[in-house]
């Protein structure tokens, strides 16, 4: 016999009645409950809490004052009137079936609770019970929704603390019950019974009402009037202060402040003038700011609305709200007149189809539910329900006031209360931001709506954001002057240090080296060479030789003979090549043997690897004076238009870059730095010029050593190299531990982990460098020291160089807190590109800043200043995607995904299912081959992003193609084959666990209607976020596991829940060893124990 069945025969042996109460109290049924069905935002809320059970979200409290001789047992009675006459007080919530099932209890023994308070400690304690009951939670399967604590100061002062979960109560019913409970206490302490003049509104009539209408033509017409105006919809966000919780959390805080009387009044003048409200002015000016604090133009943002229906809400308790996702599009150019007629007219158009629920909203768009964050809307715009006054009862007066939860609806939003003093707040989630964004945020928005009302045609770009000392703090505290340009050309800062030291070594490789003398001797030999085929000033020579000495020697001596070099890779494609070589105009390529093939026979120069060849000391050497305004190199980025573009760098601009990092990193002839950048990348000016210009040893990797870990590994610890600056993606496959001798890291280029800092920083001078080609290597550094858990910021402007984040124009700038385009100005802005003025003359713009002449670059990277004056990138624009509405930054889920154990490297990408749509895809490659469970990265990955940044599809790969420069090649990734979810295969068919078998024949396959593969995502399968309800359900029916509804977005495949499944058998064992022992418990209890245990279990109801 199973221990279950034992357990049954147990409690079936029990007397009658003491098996029936028992029953009673651990299921929580009664004969006289009675169900009804939810409203739509009753179901959103079950739906909510099934994610996040111990959310406070959604928890209400209020405070109701109470004046005069109190009758506290006629209260009891009266508070039990309310439970009586308004049954949605007494429901629970349970989950049988997918949409969730009110039921309606009867009413409970009220014990109330009387705490004696002193007067002024009243509120505050009210605020303290209200938190510790939220913190307490509530249990929607077993009730109660309502709890209740009354506070006396005095017998004719207490204060009646009413807590609740927003399920079944809104701030709106609050004021329903304060008149009911005066008209019943008054009853009740004349010893009678209440007599109600009118019958109140059931709200489960209301929800059968609301199901009924969405049945009708009426919703119809809204699902569509929404689904067109939402079309394409973005979410809208703020750039978070803090990392994003996997379960969302709205634990919230506010900052409040008075909206001062002409403010007032200019925004009615503006809405009166408009046709509008003031709430519409309101919302505009903070739609203005919250578009300038995300460079975004296409807003959605949420208007709580109740919505009655066609009854009395005087009569009806419970949640009534809905959310309108109000969604407005504005231009910088635009006037503020202009939004706010835009504004007032999608409020009201909103309006009209307001009754169509939210939740049918989200369906209508395919919104999926995600654990760790709100659908669709996550900044709001609120106009809180303003308090009454008391309620009379026989010389007692009873008022009402709402006590702050500490949660909130949004992440952030703007809470408008009017009245003889009207104030202004923004209340912010806790978890996601600090108080000091949120104050900013206020302060800006004050300042906003003050200047669009006093001038509403002005253009919206013209406004003010931010004060004059944060504007101040971005010129001057976290920007440095410019001091003047390095005046001397690359080659011979070269000489320079030659004639200091010429014996020492200024080159090593595996199985050579060569002293500065040497070197330099080799450059003159090349640059004769040059000069003799008709090299002169400013002429661009392409050098397309193998990596090693000789390539070194060839750069300086195109240098020595005044051209500017052209470094292209020798894997270059011929078609690249053939296009450098007609955009350059090249007459002369230096070539090494092994390249000579592919270039023209009359172009090539062809350079050998021993150091004598060419012609000898005795010539006389060329006589070319070079300007260090001349063009150093030309080295050609990735163009938009899939042809690339060269950017022009003047000797100025590399010789104030290599001092300032020869400063920065404090090089000196003692330093060994590695050679491991492309010449065609530009980190490489910084490796070769940084090092020879320091009179450092430069140890050159040859191809092999490039490419193998191994190798790297073995160079930096048998070389004692110092100094290094590697892509994250190679640093992420070192061991930073093996490299005592290693003083300086610097590490750009691409997003990293905090953990790889942290790893890094340990025992050395990290370093976190940002800067594009058209700025010369790096212009922004940030030294990283500590613990960090995640991406460093990229820090301020390097020396002679100055960082703004500016507008959409490329013109103003913005304080701290606001994402715009990265402008960066300073000594190291290149010439600009190649060819190509009308480009040049859209991206380097007028500096208005610096001095006449001076000139700025825009990056196109989007980037925030954070508090602390540093730059903290967000990423480009074409690096953010969209799936199911949610703007990703594929960067943060790379990152996430090589945080979990096991995982070398990851690359994240969206992919188009023709079945589902965008679809979340990662690349994944194993620390050791053949050790990647998909399940367990999913598992990991679930536990730290939001379920809308978990990738749907995981593909193992045993390496990630690199570009010759050490980056990700994205284009070479494999394409993902959907077209296998639908089949199952012989190999999972075999080994399938009992478990994994019935889980796919009795769960999955019902729902998705095709047999699937075992590690196959049930949502890249086409299931729907209904059917992961579903799935559950069908998962506690079959298994008689009841698994949390996160379980199946973290880990949604047959093999994963299977597993979960058999994890949770094996915790129920021990939960059956526990009811045993209650059973022996209960089995050995006189009566009158069980009857006090049965009374203390039912004075944990409505208290």
């Amino acid at each position: 016999m199973s221990q279950q069945s034992e357990l049954l025969r147990r409690l079936r042996r029990l007397p009658g009645e003491r098996r029936d109460a028992l029953l009673a109290q651990l299921e929580d049924v009664s004969a006289g409950a009675r169900s009804a069905p939810l409203s739509y935002r009753q179901e959103q809320l079950w739906l909510f809490d099934r994610f996040a059970p111990s959310s406070l979200a959604y928890g209400l409290g209020f405070a109701l004052p109470i004046e005069g001789r109190l009758d506290t047992e006629a209260l009891g009675a009266a508070l039990a009137d309310l439970l009586q006459r308004h049954t949605v007080l007494r429901s629970t919530f349970s989950d049988e079936d997918t949409r969730g099932t009110q039921r309606l209890k009867p009413v409970p023994r009220i014990r109330l609770e009387t705490e004696d308070v002193p007067a002024e400690r009243l509120h505050p304690r009210a605020d303290e019970v209200v938190q510790g009951e939220l913190r307490r939670g509530f249990d929607l399967n077993s009730g109660p929704m309502v709890r209740f604590r009354l506070l006396r100061s005095a017998p004719d002062l207490h204060l009646l603390v009413l807590t609740s979960h927003s399920i079944v109560l809104d701030p709106r019913s609050a004021r329903v019950l304060q008149g009911d409970l005066a008209h019943a206490y008054r009853a009740r302490a004349a010893g009678a019974a209440p007599a109600w003049a009118q019958d109140p509104v059931e709200f489960g009539t209301y929800a059968a009402w609301q199901r009924a209408w969405c049945e009708q033509d009426a919703a119809r017409e809204a699902t569509t009037y929404w689904r067109d105006a939402l079309a394409g919809w973005e979410s809208t966000e703020l750039p978070t202060d803090l990392p994003r919780p996997r379960l969302i959390d709205l634990s919230s805080d506010v900052v409040r402040r008075p909206l001062p009387p002409g403010l007032a009044a200019a925004a009615d003048d503006l809405a009166t003038g408009s046709g509008a409200e003031r709430r519409d002015v309101l919302l505009a000016a903070f739609l203005v700011v919250i578009a300038r604090h995300t460079s975004r133009g296409d807003l959605t943002i949420g208007l709580p609305q109740d919505v009655a229906g066609p009854y009395d809400e005087s009569r009806l308790v419970g949640d009534i709200g809905n959310l309108l996702p109000l969604r407005v599009e504005l231009d910088e150019a635009d006037s503020f007149a202009a939004v706010v007629a835009r504004v007032r007219d999608a409020r009201r158009d909103g309006l009209h189809h307001a009754s169509l629920p939210f939740k049918l909203i989200l369906d209508a768009l395919g919104v999926e539910p995600d654990a760790g964050r709100l659908p669709l809307v996550q900044i709001g715009f609120t106009t809180p329900v303003a308090g009454g006054g008391p309620a009379e009862a026989d010389g007692v007066r009873f008022g009402c006031e709402q006590i702050d939860a500490g949660s909130g609806a949004f992440e952030l939003a703007l809470e408008v209360t009017d009245g003889e003093q009207p104030t202004v707040a923004v209340r912010f989630a806790t978890s996601l931001y600090r108080r000091a964004t949120a104050t900013r945020v206020l302060d800006r928005f004050l300042q906003t709506l003050d200047a669009l009302c006093r001038q509403p045609r002005r253009p919206l770009g013209d406004a003010p954001l931010g004060t004059p000392q944060e504007h101040a703090d971005v010129r001057e505290r976290w920007n440095e002057p410019i001091g003047a340009p390095a005046d001397t050309p690359l080659h011979d800062l070269f000489a320079e240090v030659v004639a200091a030291a010429p014996d020492n070594t200024a080159l090593l490789w595996k199985g050579g080296s060569l002293s500065y003398g040497e070197l330099d001797a080799w450059s003159w030999r090349i640059a004769r060479r040059l000069t003799a085929a008709g090299v002169g000033l400013g002429d661009l020579v392409p050098v397309v030789m193998q990596r090693g000495p000789a390539l070194l020697a060839a750069v300086l001596g195109v240098l020595r003979a005044g051209g500017a070099y052209v470094p292209v890779d020798a894997g270059q494609p011929d078609e690249r090549l053939a296009m450098i070589l007609e955009d350059t105009g090249a007459r002369t390529v230096v070539v090494s043997p092994g390249t000579a093939d592919r270039v023209p026979g009359p172009l090539a120069l062809v350079v050998g690897a021993d150091p004598l060849d060419g012609p000898q000391a005795e010539e006389e050497p060329p006589a070319v004076v070079v300007p260090a305004a001349s063009a150093a190199y030309v080295i050609y980025t990735s163009g938009s238009t899939g042809r690339p573009k060269g950017v022009v760098v003047e000797h100025r601009n590399a010789a104030n870059f290599t001092r300032t990092v020869r400063d920065m990193f404090d090089l000196t002839p003692e330093d060994r730095v590695l050679h491991f950048a492309s010449p065609g990348f530009d980190v490489s000016v910084f490796e070769i010029f940084g090092t020879l210009l320091s009179g450092a040893v430069l140890y050159v990797l040859d191809e092999d050593q490039r490419r193998s870990v191994d190798a790297l590994d073995a160079v930096l610890q048998e070389q004692r190299i110092t100094v290094i600056d590697l892509p994250p993606a190679i640093m992420d496959l070192l061991a930073p531990e093996n490299y005592p001798d290693l003083r300086v890291a610097f590490v750009g280029g691409e997003a990293f982990t905090g953990e790889l800092t942290t790893r890094w920083a340990r025992g050395r001078s990290f370093w976190n460098g940002y800067g594009p080609t058209e700025t010369t290597v790096t212009v922004v550094a940030k030294r990283c020291e500590g613990e960090w858990t995640a991406s460093p910021p990229i820090g301020r402007a390097m020396a002679n160089h100055r960082a703004y984040v500016v507008d959409g124009a490329g013109a103003s700038l913005l304080p701290a807190g606001a994402v715009g385009e990265l402008a960066i100005a300073g000594l190291g802005v290149a010439r600009g590109y190649l060819g190509q003025p009308a480009l040049t003359a859209d991206r380097f713009r007028p500096d208005p800043d610096g001095p006449p002449g001076s000139r700025r670059y825009l990056t196109g990277d989007l980037a925030v200043w954070d508090e602390a004056g540093d730059l903290c990138f967000v990423g480009r624009a074409d690096r953010q995607v969209k799936v199911r509405g949610v703007r990703i930054e594929l960067g943060e889920v790379e990152a996430a995904l090589q945080a979990v154990d096991g995982v070398a490297q990851a690359v994240a990408e969206v992919a188009t299912d023709p079945r589902t749509g965008a679809l979340l895809v990662a690349y994944v490659v194993p620390e050791r081959p053949g050790e990647l469970q998909l399940d367990t990265i999913r598992s990991a990955v679930a536990r730290r992003l939001p379920a809308a940044m978990v990738p749907s599809v995981l593909v193992p790969l045993d390496a990630v193609p690199l570009t010759p420069s050490g980056k990700i090649d994205r284009r070479r990734l494999p394409a993902v084959e959907f077209a296998v979810v639908d089949e199952l295969s012989e190999a999972d068919e075999e080994n399938s666990t009992p478990t994994e078998r019935t889980m796919r024949e009795e769960v999955f396959t019902p729902l998705l209607g095709a047999r699937i593969g075992n590690h196959v995502n049930f949502f890249a399968a086409g299931g729907t976020s209904l059917q992961a309800i579903q799935l559950s359900s069908r998962v506690n029916a079959v298994f008689g596991v009841a698994l949390p509804i996160a379980d199946f977005f973290a880990t949604p495949t047959v093999a994963g829940l299977a597993g979960l499944v058999d994890a949770a058998r094996s915790g129920q064992e021990a939960r059956r060893d526990a009811l045993a022992e209650a059973l022996d418990l209960v089995e050995g209890s006189s009566d009158e124990e069980l009857a006090e245990l049965a009374a203390s279990l039912d004075g944990e109801g409505t208290r």
